[in-house]
């Protein structure tokens, strides 16, 4: 068995080697992107189209990394690689290994690809929902298993589709972007403020409602990236963020659940509604 310290240093060789071409020396420019619970949001910014990955390790009790979990998008997959400082797989072997997740077996086994202590794959976009309602992975050998910790891993998700979104290529030509009308703009405020919850606070949510947010937010996003920052901005400056409390979680459900239902248009025109003053009618006593 190697030991932790020469697993770190041949971990992160091994990594960059895993995502840069085979001919490359150097190591991928990376840069940080953001850091959502424990997963390490990055982009490469060294190619013509930036790409981006996420990344989980975990470390024994004298800090020497004896996990990595990484996940980026492959085409209309999921890359994912796995290191643990145990293995010890020929260059480019190729086995087919069960892949669980939380207990459950995710079906047909992936086909992955040994490199020393990694492991690699691409899974199909259809095994992304159950990857990302996983608590734990591993992969299940003759001669026992190997468990991976990948708590809040849809959380982490949102922040690689940020990054991805943020790193797309702009035109050959710079084009004065057209700015999105006034209810596509509210709609897409409501969608932070949901997605942050959900996010980063201990609420109830079906992975389907999640899912929809993360769908919706998709749809909106492109148009949104050239104001996102600054909506992020005003946001914190006129209310800033909490978490909701019990006496609140009611009226976030409901704001999620227009935010998934609702069209844009229809949100804008129910926020506004309820922003209005209500009218009262003076009475004269007879």
């Amino acid at each position: 068995m190697r030991l932790p310290s020469v697993f770190a240093t041949t971990l992160a060789l091994t990594l960059v080697a895993s995502f840069s071409e085979a001919s490359a020396v150097a190591a991928p420019a990376r840069e940080p992107f953001e850091t959502v619970r424990g997963w390490a949001v990055e982009r490469r910014v060294d190619k013509p189209v930036p790409s981006c990955r996420m990344t989980r390790t975990t470390q024994d009790v004298q800090g020497a990394t004896v996990h990595a979990v990484i996940v980026s998008h492959d085409g209309p997959g999921v890359s994912l690689l796995l290191a643990d400082r145990d293995w010890d797989f020929a260059g480019d072997e190729r086995l087919s290994v069960p892949l669980i997740l939380d207990g459950t077996p995710l079906g047909t086994n992936p086909i992955w690809t040994g490199d020393g202590q990694v492991l690699r794959t691409v899974l199909a976009a259809s095994s992304l929902p159950d990857l990302l309602a996983a608590k734990t992975l591993s992969l299940r050998f003759t001669d026992g298993e190997s468990r991976f910790a990948i708590p809040d891993i849809a959380a982490a998700y949102i922040a690689l589709e940020r990054c991805e979104a943020a790193s797309a290529k702009p035109p050959a030509v710079a084009v004065e972007p057209a700015l999105p009308s006034p209810a596509r703009m509210a709609s897409y405020t409501v969608g932070l403020a949901v997605e942050r919850v959900l996010q980063d606070c201990d609420v109830a949510a079906p992975e389907s409602d999640r899912a929809a947010v993360r769908a919706r937010m998709a749809t909106l996003r492109p148009e949104m990236i050239p104001y996102e920052a600054a909506i992020r901005h005003e946001i914190t400056k006129s209310r800033g963020f909490s978490c909701p409390t019990a006496d609140k979680e009611q009226a976030f459900q409901e704001a999620m659940r227009r935010f998934i239902a609702m069209s844009p248009d229809d949100l804008a025109a129910a926020i506004d509604s309820q922003s209005r003053p209500e009218v009262v009618t003076p009475v004269t006593k007879p």
